[in-house]
């Protein structure tokens, strides 16, 4: 009876064994597999590509006449107010940290809604040029919605240019509601003839592990030629987001400095739009009244300083950036807020990191954010993001 009773027992055990080997087994079958197809999945976008012109116009750049240049992220058309992403990390007034939990729009819908009140927005502000960040054509995350053919049926008579900026293979995180595949890029539009275009990849963290984690970047350039044969290089700019201390952002920084001051050597008009996901007014010289100790838009933040903020300017008002370009933002309404927690006004982490870099030849008149207002709430309606605009001559 014993024996019968231990016989039972050690086939027991050796049935528990084995499905629990198999389910290990099958687990490790299952991120090998996964592994691989990441790896396999991994590959840079070249350096220095020509970019389609679409639609292109016949319009020359004017000198001496006032032109304006709209810089807005779309955030993947995902960020309504009440959205968080995965990503982002924040703190609360009492330095309690906080993350958010999404990873996708919450439905195609959502997306839809936001790339239209975002697009309503812009061309009623009728400017010369546009160059708009992460808008996605094939994406998980924004459920294959193109926002690229939601630009192009509206703004038809405009040139174009389009990149990628970053392409990722599936994701698989968060578990319960993986990020999926994503193809976001740069779209750069123009009332004017655009001669030549291209893309020109960041650096970034190639380190392994990293090199997987950290997205390709870039920024690119449009020719335009002007009525006194000289040219304007518009830039479209989205830098890195998380890298831990802003170190890549810095290289970026420096990069795109570098690319500017070359093109200013030439004789060539220079202005850079978009998100440069560092602060653009505290310690910077054309905002004297802006520093550490007093941040823009202070009396409306309750929340401490997030980790990935960085500054464009250093506290001794000094830049990667050369004194050939000045950089300017506006402070009337800020650009970007925190997506760590759900947008609370008066309470939740505020900034502006989209703005514009310009070359000494150009005379700026104004610059402005655009409050992005659904008619329930007050900014940031249609994405984490709100424009900015410029208005410049060229002399």
């Amino acid at each position: 009876m014993e024996n019968s009773k231990n016989k039972k027992w050690k086939k027991g055990l050796m049935i528990t064994l084995t499905i629990f080997l198999s389910i290990i087994g099958a687990l490790i079958l299952t991120v090998g597999s996964y592994v691989i197809y990441v790896v396999a999945q991994y590959y840079r976008i070249d350096d220095h590509l020509q970019l389609e012109i679409k639609n292109n116009q016949s319009k020359i750049v004017e000198t001496n006449k006032n032109l304006s240049f709209t810089t807005f992220n779309f955030g993947f058309g995902a960020y309504s107010s009440d959205f968080t992403f995965f990503m982002d990390e924040g703190y609360t007034p009492e330095g309690k940290k906080v993350v958010g939990t999404q990873s996708r729009a919450k439905d195609k819908q959502e997306v839809i809604k936001n790339t239209e009140g975002a697009i309503n927005v812009l061309k009623e502000l009728n400017s010369d040029f546009y160059a708009f960040q992460e808008v996605d054509i094939d994406s998980d995350r924004s459920y294959h919605v193109n926002q690229e053919t939601y630009i192009d049926n509206t703004f038809v008579s405009f040139s174009s240019t389009y990149a990628i900026n970053f392409h990722s293979a599936y994701l698989f995180y968060p578990i319960l509601n993986p990020h999926g595949k994503s193809a976001s890029g740069l779209k750069t539009l123009s009332k004017y003839k655009i001669e030549e275009s291209f893309r020109e990849s960041y650096v970034i963290d190639t380190s392994f592990p990293n090199k997987f984690f950290d997205l390709d970047r870039c920024f690119t350039y449009q020719i335009f030629p002007t009525d006194n044969n000289k040219k304007l290089i518009v830039i479209n700019s989205h830098m890195s987001a998380y890298d831990e201390g802003g170190l890549v952002r810095n290289k970026q920084l420096q990069q795109l400095n570098d690319f500017m001051t070359e093109q200013y050597n030439l004789g060539n008009y220079v202005i850079c739009g978009g998100d440069f996901n560092h602060d653009l007014l505290i310690n910077n010289p054309l905002y004297p009244q802006y520093d550490l100790d007093n941040i823009p838009f202070k009396d409306e933040i309750q929340q401490l300083k997030p980790d990935w903020i960085n500054y464009i300017y250093g506290e001794d008002k000094t830049s990667v950036i050369s004194d050939t370009f000045s950089v300017y933002a506006a402070d009337n309404v800020p650009t970007c807020r925190g997506c760590d927690d759900i947008y609370k006004p008066g309470y939740t982490y505020v900034c502006t990191i989209d703005g514009f870099i310009v070359s000494q030849n150009i005379k700026v008149n104004s610059i402005s954010n655009i409050e992005m207002d659904d008619g329930e709430t007050e900014m940031f309606a249609f994405s984490d993001h709100q424009p900015a605009t410029i208005e410049f001559v060229l002399q």
